[in-house]
């Protein structure tokens, strides 16, 4: 072979060799370039999905809610954590994948902390609705003894207005007797110049016993209280009212015969008087009488 032929020969060999470097180096970065685009793909991905978890994270603590102040504020905490993991993941290009596996990690670290603020709110909302049930039932039980003590204080107060009812004296065999001048019995006004009213105060063993008055009112036709010397004022339900004549007398709880006196200082008119007794500030008989 001459020498033009092996130069020839040598030529075609060569460029068949870079040829095909040239072919094997192409099929390599086309190799590299599918190898990184995949790689560019999964860390979008990732990415994609920490950014995801922790918008759900965001969202899961709002809901979260507990009366406990100190827990209150570890949720705010945590919830700046999730907010500036956020913000570095927004911010990191997709090509540093040392950062994003970091934020992944903490990602993680902060899924675990909120499942235990989970547990721990669960299980306080657990005992508040235990405790919310105790209450209720310690107030049913409040409520019930109050209603008891308040039913018990009404028959109390029902025995004690019985009681001071029955405290009351009562006058019984109540007369008047309209006498002249000479003491004698008479109907007629203008004759009229004592009247004299007797009555029996029954017996009480309620009553409260000793000395006390007796007051009578005699109201004349116009409704005018008689009045004399012997008049004056008592007291009845927290007022001063006029009384005629009044008379005291010891009482020991049995029956007790009284008579108070009026004497007339006028001349008197014709028509029907009321008499009322009273005694201890309460009335305890009532009769009436005419005048001719």
């Amino acid at each position: 072979m001459n020498t033009i032929s092996k130069v020839t020969l040598f030529i075609v060999i060569l460029e068949a060799i870079v040829i095909g470097w040239l072919v094997w180096d192409k099929f390599q970065q086309e190799e590299i370039i599918k190898e990184t685009s995949t790689e560019l793909v999964q860390v979008k991905s990732e990415k994609a999905l920490i950014e995801e978890d922790l918008e759900a994270m965001q969202i899961q603590y709002d809901g979260l809610k507990t009366n406990n102040k100190e827990l209150n504020q570890k949720l705010e905490i945590e919830k700046e954590k999730i907010s500036e993991a956020l913000r570095q993941l927004r911010g990191v290009k997709q090509t540093n994948y040392a950062k994003i596996k970091q934020l992944k990690d903490e990602t993680e670290t902060l899924k675990s902390i909120m499942k235990d603020f989970v547990k721990q709110i669960d299980k306080l909302n657990v005992e508040n609705k235990k405790l919310h049930s105790e209450n209720i039932e310690i107030k049913q039980n409040y409520d019930s003894v109050i209603a008891k003590t308040d039913s018990l204080n009404i028959v109390k107060d029902s025995l004690s207005n019985q009681i001071k009812i029955a405290k009351v004296l009562k006058a019984e065999n109540i007369s008047i007797l309209i006498m002249n001048k000479r003491d004698k019995k008479t109907s007629k006004a203008k004759k009229l110049k004592k009247i004299k009213v007797c009555f029996t105060i029954d017996d009480n063993v309620l009553a409260k016993k000793g000395t006390r008055y007796a007051y009578i009112r005699i109201a004349a036709p116009d409704g005018i209280i008689l009045m004399s010397d012997e008049s004056g004022m008592f007291k009845y339900k927290n007022k001063e009212i006029a009384y005629s004549s009044k008379r005291e007398l010891t009482y020991e709880g049995s029956k007790t015969n009284v008579c108070v006196f009026w004497t007339a200082n006028a001349e008197q008119s014709e028509g029907r008087y009321d008499v009322d007794i009273f005694m201890d500030g309460n009335p305890i008989g009532e009769k009436q009488f005419i005048l001719k």
